[in-house]
């Protein structure tokens, strides 16, 4: 049957030839050969096939073909050198063999369906990391936005040095230990920062009122560190008030509000909410991203207040 410019046939064509053993059909127009092509009755028998030199086309539809050849024990005459593609054109002359099309590249529902189900995973897991990190997303979008103030070409006014405390902290007692063990351990002994905290610095026999004042008038920045306990505590709002005070003086860079927690509705003041929503705030996480907090610290600790800054020349 060679050379008889055969592209294809009926599928009952060879459905009674049960003892052929050998089929020749090469130098055809055979495109496409599939699951139909031969029954198989007539594969039980055959010995040898020769399908050489025909226009094999190495499209999704060839899958079956192409998966048969590798796996059969009929002998292909003059496989796989004479068994090529001539369509379509990015495959023309590729060799038969090299060709292995998979059900999953060749099925565009499961294509879409993988799709969907890793975009499906990419959220949830985009979630899960938001919910598990957000404190840590918030302290990475605050220190964007100093280091692009900086890179505008601005160059910033420090005037720490007219001042005796680089920074006031404000805190309560109950977090007293987290602020001197850790915050201003760290800043301190690392940075060469020099912070006023009430339990060391404060003078003895005087009012603590007078000592605020006093003391407040020596440091060039505030540090509020902000807990629940810090929300209830009726002298800690007394503070915030006079904190707001000096931030409508010099502005909201005068100020570093650390956020320990998240502050419950039925602590929240009035006074305390209005800070916050005025003044961008650091939020604290041990762990994962605390080295992000702590460089967020830094930066705004360093940064101009009391003047608008001016350009690099």
């Amino acid at each position: 049957m060679r050379r008889n410019r055969i592209y294809g046939w009926d599928r009952d064509v060879f459905s009674h030839v049960t003892s052929l053993q050998f089929l020749d059909l090469r130098q055809n127009l055979i495109k496409i050969v599939n699951e139909s092509s031969f029954p198989s009755a007539l594969l039980a028998n055959l010995k040898k096939i020769d399908l050489a030199t025909n226009q094999f086309a190495c499209t999704c539809e060839q899958i079956w073909f192409s998966s048969w050849l590798r796996q059969t024990h009929i002998t292909l005459l003059e496989y796989p050198k004479r068994y090529y593609c001539t369509t379509p054109d990015n495959f023309n002359g590729i060799l038969l063999k090299d060709y292995k099309p998979s059900v999953y590249s060749c099925n565009p529902i499961f294509f879409i369906v993988i799709s969907i189900s890793a975009l499906v995973c990419l959220l949830i897991l985009t979630m899960i990391i938001f919910l598990k990190c957000n404190t840590n997303v918030k302290n990475f979008v605050y220190l964007l936005k100093v280091k692009q103030f900086r890179r505008q070409g601005y160059l910033p006014i420090l005037n720490s040095d007219d001042y005796e405390y680089y920074a006031f902290v404000v805190y309560c007692d109950e977090n007293r230990i987290w602020v001197h063990d850790v915050f201003v351990k760290k800043l301190e002994n690392e940075e060469g920062l020099k912070f006023c905290i009430y339990h060391r610095d404060f003078d003895v026999g005087e009012s603590i009122s007078g000592n605020v004042d006093k003391y407040l008038k020596r440091s060039w920045k505030i540090i509020v560190i902000i807990s629940n306990a810090f929300a209830k505590s009726e002298w800690c709002q007394w503070e915030v008030d006079i904190i707001q005070e000096r931030r409508r003086r010099q502005g909201r860079d005068v100020l570093l509000l650390v956020m320990l927690e998240n502050i419950t509705s039925k602590n929240m003041t009035s006074p305390l909410r209005t800070l916050l929503d005025s003044t961008p705030h650091l939020r604290y996480t041990k762990g994962i991203g605390e080295n992000l907090f702590w460089t967020a610290v830094i930066e705004d600790l360093r940064k101009a207040v009391g003047q608008p800054p001016i350009s690099e020349l």
